[in-house]
């Protein structure tokens, strides 16, 4: 009998120690957002119009096949290039990518290309397209990220990007605030503009 009440009360404390342990795993779960790569995430204090507005969040896949989420680079200078597979001009500034991020990495500048075509205007890359253009451009930390029309761009430029060409630049502050932005390539422009937001 004294062998069955303590196995009992081994039980009782074994299953007491399990109900700890799931609720520090549903703590740590809460705590932990999973984020998916979901493009523009509109909102009311976010807008695409002027110099000075703040970018709405977004998140989409990069070559490594993480999430890559804008506001986690908040305190930084961001360039976003947004890019597509089947732009010559775009091909071109592709080389720019990684020399441009080795040279401000340390002052907390991220360049970031978003693909936003594959080959096929309007359609979007590709895992592969990804792939190719890292290859092609010999990136190796600058993130290139998957993109699309649907879910980057947006023609009131509210809630999405509304480009006029590609490559297109878009400069963010320390801030999180638009401090610049054109379209075309010129690598020493680009490299004027970092300049300019340090």
């Amino acid at each position: 009998m004294k062998k069955l009440y303590f196995i009992a009360a081994l039980m009782i404390s074994c299953a007491a120690e399990l109900q700890v342990d799931s609720r520090e795993f549903e703590q740590i779960e809460e705590e932990e957002e999973i984020l998916e790569p979901v493009g523009t995430i509109a909102d009311d204090n976010c807008q695409h119009v002027d110099i000075g507005d703040t970018p709405c969040n977004f998140r989409l896949l990069d070559q490594n096949g993480d999430v890559w989420d804008l506001y986690k680079h908040e305190g930084d200078i961001i360039v976003l290039d947004f890019s597509t597979m089947w732009c010559g001009p775009c091909q071109t500034a592709g080389y720019s990518a990684q020399p441009i991020q080795d040279d401000y990495v340390d002052q907390g500048v991220h360049f970031v290309t978003i693909l936003i075509d594959g080959y096929t205007p309007a359609q979007p890359p590709t895992e592969e397209d990804i792939d190719e253009w890292v290859t092609t451009h010999n990136i190796t930390t600058s993130p290139v990220l998957m993109g699309s029309r649907e879910k980057m761009l947006d023609s009131t430029a509210i809630s999405g990007y509304a480009l006029t060409g590609f490559p297109t630049y878009l400069y963010i502050d320390r801030n999180m605030k638009f401090y610049s932005g054109h379209s075309g390539f010129s690598e020493q422009y680009i490299r004027d503009l970092i300049e300019q937001g340090l």
